[in-house]
This record gives structure tokens, C-alpha cells and sequence, in this order.
């Protein structure tokens, strides 16, 4: 998956750091909380320090890594949980993100340009059967289109 030009890598990632934090924003969106100040009211100071600590190297490539990073997780889980239509979760946790991240500096088209690598990482979260089987990658990056550009 695509880094900043400047990214020290590891556990120094400014996106792999900040992935978590996303995660409690997707969540809380899902959740019925829609407003983007309602929602970075309601992060806790965990996050808040994340986001001074990280604020002055934070890149668009780092905001869609950490979006991308949590939209793999949100699939990964969603599809362990109901493995009957990977494809109608892929396309509902796809729409969810788009909503619950516009008001953040990610993009969106980076949803398609890093399909493949997004597939790899879920792949390797779920074993075939419950992903890779019932969804191939040209299905998925139709997914990724029709979630980034429809």
C-alpha cells in the first residue's frame, strides 16, 4: 500500500498510527453520528493527541492509507461475520467509508489505484473461503469503482 514520500515506516507510520483513530470515526458514523464536529467531539483525548502529535506530517497519502487500512478491517470483520454475500458487504462497508470519510483529506480515488494491494490485506485477514472464493479481484475492483466514482 502506497506510503507518504516521507514515511519513516513500522510503528512510526503517520497512517498506521492514525488507522485507529479512523476506525472509531467509521464506526461512530455507522452508528447514526454523521456531523464532523459531532464526531471529532466525540474522540476521545487518546485521539486528539494523535492527531497534534501527527498534525504537522500528515499527508493525503497518510489519510487514505489509514482509511483504506480501516476500511480492511471493517470488510475483513463484516465478511467473518455474514460470509453469504462478501459482495453486498464490500459494496455497503465501501459506502460507509466514502460518507464517514469526506470530511477528511483522503483520496478517493486511491480506493481504485490501490485495489489490488486493499484485496492482498483482507485476503490475508480472511482465509479463501470466506473472501478470495466468493470474490475475486476483478469483481472487487468493480467494487472499488462504483464506490469511488457512482
Amino acid at each position: 500500500m502506497r506510503s507518504c514520500e516521507s514515511c519513516p515506516g513500522g510503528v512510526l507510520c503517520t497512517a498506521e498510527n492514525l488507522y485507529p483513530m479512523l476506525r472509531r470515526v467509521y464506526d461512530l458514523h455507522a452508528g447514526g453520528l454523521t456531523d464532523k464536529f459531532d464526531i471529532l467531539d466525540a474522540l476521545d483525548e487518546d485521539d486528539e493527541a494523535l492527531l497534534d502529535k501527527y498534525n504537522n506530517r500528515i499527508t493525503r497519502d497518510c489519510w487514505s492509507k489509514a482509511a483504506l487500512l480501516t476500511l480492511a478491517d471493517v470488510v475483513a470483520e463484516r465478511c467473518a461475520e455474514n460470509p453469504a454475500d462478501v459482495a453486498a458487504v464490500v459494496a455497503d462497508v465501501f459506502h460507509q467509508g466514502k460518507s464517514a470519510f469526506q470530511a477528511f483529506p483522503w483520496h478517493l480515488p486511491d480506493l481504485v489505484d490501490q485495489a489490488p494491494d486493499l484485496y492482498a490485506i483482507i485476503a490475508v485477514r480472511l482465509d479463501d473461503a470466506q473472501f478470495a472464493d466468493p470474490l475475486g479481484k476483478r469483481a472487487f475492483v468493480k467494487l472499488c469503482k462504483a464506490a469511488s466514482y457512482g
